[in-house]
């Protein structure tokens, strides 16, 4: 691949990508939230965690699912199962398709992007907890599925991973990525977001029960020379996913997850 873009613009072009969710949003009365370390980061750095290199967003399922249908810009497109067959993840991505992103370990075929999570209803605790167990379930059988297509079998990995590598190639014609994260989704968005009090992510097998009052406004907070969106209750949000989220953590915990390089087509 030629034309390598430097790891100094790629959080901006994230930033333009963020912007124009931000117009589209506005301008279509559609719900968003900076999201995980992106929320994180506008409260506490007024931008990226330094060691951070992505940007993610929630958007209450009714407008996230709109989102993904009525989404529509110059260079920049939605992505998620609905429309392209083999994309591999349960939540959408905003990629700028000027541009090819190869991430460590990873097997999409996207280019720079900003991760689209979904918020679902949870009625109550114990549906909540429930739903997160079937939606695991889904995701073992994706993992599967994703995964064992690109294994040989060998005399070292043994009996049981050599019939898992089995099994998945046997299923993979009855049970597609297509169909199991479609499967996922339609168990992720049961309890309508509407008719509950409280919200989840479930895309998140770690995700937070949380107090739909929350999510009942949004405020503007900088965010790189910008302003995004952030739920009204950010600070009880930030602490039911990070505790005493104000105070970095120790250097040798301040690393990426996300090693990438993005080349211009």
């Amino acid at each position: 691949m030629s034309n390598p873009i430097p790891q100094s613009e790629i959080k901006g072009m994230m930033v333009d990508i963020l912007a124009d969710i931000h117009d589209f949003c506005q301008k279509n009365n559609l719900r968003y939230y900076m999201a995980f370390g992106t929320l994180l980061g506008a409260v506490r750095h007024k931008g990226f965690i330094p060691w951070d290199d992505d940007i993610d967003i929630w958007l209450p399922r009714p407008d996230y699912d709109r989102f993904l249908k009525e989404y529509k810009s110059d260079h920049f497109e939605a992505i998620w199962v609905g429309n392209h067959p083999d994309y591999p993840l349960d939540f959408a991505k905003v990629h700028d398709i000027r541009t090819r992103l190869v991430e460590d370990g990873g097997d999409g075929d996207w280019g720079v992007f900003v991760d689209v999570f979904p918020l679902d209803g949870a009625p109550d605790e114990k549906t909540w907890k429930q739903t997160l167990k079937r939606v695991a379930l889904v995701r073992h059988l994706v993992a599967n599925q994703r995964f064992t297509r690109k294994l040989a079998f060998s005399r070292k990995a043994g009996w049981k991973k050599n019939l898992s590598i089995l099994a998945g190639r046997v299923m993979h014609p009855f049970l597609s990525l297509k169909k199991l994260l479609l499967r996922e989704d339609r168990i992720m968005k049961k309890n309508a977001f509407a008719d509950c009090d409280h919200v989840c992510d479930y895309t998140d097998l770690t995700a937070q029960f949380f107090d739909k009052k929350i999510f009942a406004e949004a405020v503007l907070l900088p965010f790189e020379g910008r302003k995004f969106l952030a739920p009204v209750e950010y600070d009880k949000c930030l602490t039911m996913m990070f505790g005493n989220y104000m105070t970095p953590p120790p250097p040798e915990k301040q690393v990426s997850y996300h090693g990438s390089k993005a080349y211009w087509k």
